[in-house]
This record gives structure tokens, sequence and C-alpha cells, in this order.
């Protein structure tokens, strides 16, 4: 996809749904996207995560788990000063069926003062799975969420999702040291079929975050030993 055909299907409805996209300005080593999905598995007595919770039998359902997202992202710090963010976004084609190795990257975005993230942003047509369904960016449909946002500074990752009986939204400080995402960082690091792009970012992150003899190793060998 060009970068007009980009602009026109992607970076104008976000702009319209409230998310300014800005090109450029993701920091050199970031979380990478492809592990914060494990935020999932964190719990709230060790990690700090808190959760928000919309049933879909609540009236004005998205209206209330707009409010759920902010009152987390605003209270976890995942703005900064001038309200900005990285927000994962399809990585190469915005085209489900073409991004299998690198599914989505982070790109950074502004929040505007008119947005609507659990209903417009969440509606934006993306294309058709493998499987025939219709995808959207940042879910499957209007109040049918499914993505992952992470503050400049990776101190603060909040994720919204779908669940069986609503929409729920989660947020975990320091995720990079939450023992779900340490373990999937070491998966990227030495997995047998891991991309090496994937690869590449999950060295880097533990170069930068890993303390020198941490589990056994320091800052210039990122690479996980067997346990004993």
């Amino acid at each position: 996809m060009g970068r007009q055909e980009t602009c026109r299907k992607v970076y104008a409805p976000l702009r319209r749904a409230g998310l300014e996209v800005l090109e450029g300005g993701v920091p050199e080593v970031v979380l990478p996207v492809s592990v914060v999905s494990a935020t999932v598995s964190c719990t709230q007595e060790e990690t700090g995560r808190r959760d928000a919770f919309t049933d879909f039998r609540e009236p004005h359902l998205i209206e209330r788990a707009n409010r759920g997202w902010y009152e987390l992202a605003t209270s976890f710090g995942l703005l900064d000063a001038n309200r900005e963010f990285l927000l994962a976004l399809p990585a190469h084609r915005y085209n489900p069926r073409g991004d299998v190795d690198q599914p989505r990257r982070w790109c950074r975005v502004r929040l505007l003062d008119t947005w609507d993230v659990m209903g417009a942003a969440c509606a934006i047509p993306r294309g058709r799975s493998v499987s025939g369904y219709g995808e959207c960016l940042l879910g499957s449909r209007a109040g049918r969420p499914e993505f992952a946002m992470l503050s400049l500074d990776s101190t603060v990752c909040v994720v919204g999702t779908t669940w069986q009986d609503g929409i729920g939204t989660l947020a975990v400080p320091d995720p990079g040291d939450t023992v779900p995402v340490r373990r999937m960082i070491d998966w990227e690091v030495s997995g047998a079929d891991v991309p090496h792009d994937r690869r590449a970012q999950a060295i880097a992150w533990l170069r930068q975050n890993t303390p020198a003899g941490a589990s056994g190793r320091d800052r210039s060998d990122p690479t996980p030993r067997p346990h004993a």
C-alpha cells in the first residue's frame, strides 16, 4: 500500500476517530509489540494490573467503555504531556492476508480533543482474514476492540480486548518487568521459528533493560540460558 492510500485508508479515518498518527518518533528501543499480548496473563497482586469492564448489556456501551479506557490511560500515565503514546498498527500491508511474520508495529499517535477509541477507531475496516472474516484496524467492529497501546517510555501498556460478555481494558505498569512478558521476550530471542526482525527487537530490549548479572547473564549477552 502506497503512502497516499495509507493516509486515505488508515491515517485519515484514525484522525476522524481522534487518533492522529505522527510519522516517525517511535523510540529506537521499545518493548516489542509482539510480547504485549502476554500482559493478559498478568495478575493484579503480582503486577499492579487494573481492569475496566463494560458488560454488553450496559446502556451507552461504547461511551462507558471509552470512559473506562480513558480513566486507565490517564491514571496509569499512558499519555505524555502532549497526549502522545504508541499504538500497534498493521506492520507492512493493511491486509490481514499479508501480515504473517510481523503482524503489527508501533506507531506514534496523539489523542485529539474529540475521540472515540472504542467506537469509530475500532470500526475502521482493514479487509478479510485468511478465514474470510472481516477485520478492522483495532478490533472487529465498533464495540469489539482488540488493540495494544504503550507509553513512549515503555513503562505502561494498555490493552483493549473483547470478552464473551463485554468490553475489557487492562493496564499494566512496567510490563517489561512482568514474568509473562519476560518469558515471551526470552522466547522471541531463542525460539526456532521467530522472524529475524522480531528476534532483533527482543535482543535490543534485553540489552538495554536487563541489569548486569540478572538471570545469570549480563547486558552484552541477552541469550536466555537453560534453567538448571
